[in-house]
């Protein structure tokens, strides 16, 4: 689970997982990104030098071909969709709530498929 930085990847339809690089360490988002594989959904992670939350997760999705993105803070993991919003995210979860993050992970690539999400612990 490698961060892409190859610009073929660039435009795959996938879900974009981006996260604040200046205070988020990608390696504590494994959970996310293993709920987002498990549902068989290819992903692209990527820091940006951005802190809002609902900037990041705004731009995942709309850079998203799939129009999925997720957005991660140092506070807060937004699920986002191209059509809503940018401060009315699908899901918001704190950074606090690890057993979570496989979840949202799994309900982004769901909402990808249309499938019924997930229930939250």
């Amino acid at each position: 689970m490698a961060e892409s930085t190859n610009a073929a990847y660039k435009d795959r339809p996938s879900i974009k997982v981006y996260y604040d690089a200046n205070v988020v360490q990608p390696e504590k988002l494994k959970p996310l990104l293993l709920g987002i594989e498990e549902e068989g959904i290819p992903f692209d992670l990527a820091g940006v030098s951005e802190s809002d939350v609902y900037e990041i997760g705004f731009k995942a999705c709309n850079d998203s071909r799939l129009g999925v993105g997720i957005g991660v803070s140092e506070k807060k993991l937004i699920l986002h969709f191209e059509k809503l919003k940018k401060k009315r995210p699908i899901f918001e979860i704190g950074t606090f709530e690890k057993e979570n993050y496989r979840i949202l992970g799994s309900n982004a690539a769901r909402l990808v498929k249309k499938m019924p999400f997930k229930d939250f612990v």
